[in-house]
């Protein structure tokens, strides 16, 4: 079964730091930004292309439902976004 999302969703865009940014064991995660969902999907797999990590820490937090964890369920959005943008 496939979700739907409201693309146009105001999302919060976070991203887990890197372990040598923080305290030794603790996993924290800061705010990029508010966003359309659009947008959040956009800037991670685009914007964000040249670094990898930064991609695979990306969470998406909706108001509307769980957030998103995983680059994978973040490019499959991003895929139907651009098919939804190409027709």
């Amino acid at each position: 079964m496939i979700a739907a999302y409201d693309l146009d969703e105001m999302v919060d865009l976070l991203a887990l730091n890197r372990p040598f940014e923080g305290p030794v064991g603790q996993t924290m995660a800061r705010k990029i930004a508010t966003l359309p969902l659009r947008e959040a999907v956009a800037l991670v797999v685009e914007g964000w292309a040249d670094d990898k990590f930064r991609q695979l820490s990306a969470v998406i937090v909706r108001h509307s439902g769980p957030a998103i964890r995983g680059f994978e369920e973040i490019r499959d959005l991003h895929a139907m976004v651009e098919a939804a943008s190409a027709s």
